[in-house]
């Protein structure tokens, strides 16, 4: 038990709140999405036991606020599993959302045909359509192999102790540097304007629940950038 609290505190983010109450307890947990099913040393099972065994009072995961508590269906389409299983899996705690997918969207329902048609999508299609541009980022590409090993065979506390994080980092980094003088920096804008607000949600959260133990569920590339900005800034 001692070695999953300190392995814990590794994934965990702590923010004073006001009026000099006690903090919110904030733990930020990886996810894999679909890997969970194919990596047997961090599945959906002992993800859900490490959720688990924190009890928190909230779990904070991957979805729209204006999307927690629409039909299954509808949230099996949009989210990954591990995010619109969350009410099943933690009965006892307040499930929230933390997710931003665009203001072209606002707070309406996610339409049918969005993962097609939406404006992001069709950059990403442009990107991957551009010879020119894919070749730029062959100097990309082995960072992601190499990244894509750890994410496909290491537990929850291998992950936090790997390069994941400096390979995620560099990885972003090099696509600025290559996508830098191309429309396709659009794409790296949209990624970044939503870590932005999902962040600010969860400070939102923590700030609003003092003295609750938080969990936060978010796929890997979030929890490293979310990782960095809190080591680069002094009032988090």
């Amino acid at each position: 038990m001692r070695s999953f609290v300190v392995l814990c505190c590794l994934a965990t983010l702590m923010l004073a709140c006001g009026g000099g109450t006690q903090p919110a307890e904030l733990h930020i947990i990886p996810t894999l999405h679909g890997l969970h099913a194919t990596n047997e040393r961090y599945t959906y099972d002992s993800l859900r036991a490490i959720v688990q065994r924190l009890a928190p009072d909230i779990v904070a995961v991957e979805i729209r606020p204006s999307d927690i508590g629409r039909d299954s269906s509808y949230l099996k389409r949009n989210y990954p599993l591990e995010m619109w299983m969350a009410p099943y899996w933690f009965p006892e705690a307040r499930i929230t959302g933390i997710d931003w997918l665009g203001d072209d969207l606002d707070d309406d329902p996610i339409p049918e045909g969005h993962w097609q048609q939406a404006e992001i999508v069709q950059h990403q299609r442009a990107l991957q359509a551009d010879s020119i541009a894919q070749e730029l980022l062959v100097a990309c590409a082995g960072l992601v192999d190499e990244r894509m090993v750890l994410l496909r065979s290491l537990s929850l506390d291998e992950l936090l102790a790997s390069r994941d994080a400096e390979l995620t980092l560099r990885y972003y980094a090099c696509m600025d540097e290559q996508l830098a003088d191309t429309e396709h920096v659009r794409v790296l804008d949209f990624f970044r304007l939503r870590n932005e607000h999902m962040y600010a949600l969860i400070q939102a959260l923590a700030d609003e629940n003092p003295g609750k133990r938080i969990v936060v569920l978010t796929g890997d590339d979030h929890y490293v950038q979310f990782a960095a900005w809190r080591k680069g800034r002094s009032d988090l």
